[in-house]
């Protein structure tokens, strides 16, 4: 879980959602069904792992016939038919409350105050960043990058000009009138050692994960990363390519250019996707697959 702030669960409740009125335990953050984490939100969207017996003081959002056996009595479920919806509500009260960074111009870019830099690092002009930001040492952030909210990057990383690093991605829900809105993407963003954004890159953050690009990972021009996807070290997701949300990429995983997948597909270690191919199933460790949609590559050895 990536710790955002500290939230009393019953200040979420403004009178509305009776369950949360009595809850005083602090939530820092959201957390994924698939590993729950205590003094979180949860949104379970068909799910959970069964680890959710001993997490304690989270707030779990589920449909109305959901059943959560041996729940701790420290949580709270809450019931309702249009589970999203509620989540979305929870995270934009959630994020009301968190407090407000102050901007600063420094040499031609906006920074928020409350950053935090490592050694060495070179930020060009017009570039935003927001709350909640921590650079590593010796990295370089190119001109006209956007770095949102809640976004951690560590030493030795390259981000080239006109990134979108942190931003939210299309997960969308309607509220009782119609309203569309997205959900608040507060799950964050980590961008590990080494790795190398090109010109254009787009990596969004996380709605109930954290998006992870891993380790001394390649994102090429105007590749695009989706909300709570995590790409293994060693990786490469090819220019003008879009691996769509909660997508998980092994290790020394290649996604060639123009390539797609899917929502939640995997692709094993030293998995290839070819290039313009449309990943709809999960790719095994170790398969080249191509074409639309994807399919295996059968070798044909010379006669």
């Amino acid at each position: 879980m990536f710790k955002i702030g500290e939230v009393k669960a019953c200040d979420l409740s403004e009178n509305d959602i009776p369950e949360l009125s009595q809850c005083r335990f602090l939530l820092y953050g959201v957390s994924d069904p698939e590993a729950p984490e205590s003094n979180s939100i949860i949104y379970v969207r068909t799910e959970v792992s069964d680890s959710y017996r001993q997490v304690k003081e989270a707030v779990f959002v589920t449909k109305e016939e959901v059943e959560l056996p041996d729940l701790d009595s420290s949580c709270v479920q809450i019931k309702v038919a249009m589970q999203k919806s509620m989540y979305g509500v929870l995270l934009e009260r959630y994020k009301k409350m968190l407090p407000k960074s102050e901007m600063e111009l420094v040499d031609g870019s906006y920074i928020s105050k409350d950053i935090r830099l490592g050694r060495n690092v070179c930020i060009e002009p017009f570039c935003v960043i927001g709350s909640d930001v921590v650079i590593g040492d010796d990295c370089q952030i190119g001109a006209g990058t956007v770095i949102k909210d809640h976004v951690w990057i560590g030493s030795h990383v390259q981000i080239h000009e006109k990134c979108m690093i942190g931003v939210d991605d299309m997960d969308v829900y309607r509220l009782e009138d119609g309203v569309c809105r997205d959900l608040p993407h507060l799950a964050g963003t980590v961008i590990e050692e080494g790795c190398l954004l090109l010109a254009g890159a787009v990596i969004g953050a996380g709605d109930s994960r954290t998006t992870i690009v891993g380790r001394s990972s390649v994102v090429g021009m105007l590749g695009d990363v989706g909300h709570n996807c995590v790409i293994g070290a060693n990786s490469s997701v090819g220019g003008k390519s879009s691996i769509s949300g909660h997508c998980d990429l092994g290790e020394h995983v290649y996604v060639a250019p123009m390539a797609v997948t899917t929502n939640r597909v995997t692709v094993g270690n030293h998995g290839y996707l070819g290039i313009g191919a449309v990943a709809i199933r999960d790719i095994p460790e170790g398969e080249k697959q191509f074409g639309n949609p994807a399919r295996k590559v059968i070798e044909m050895k010379k006669q």
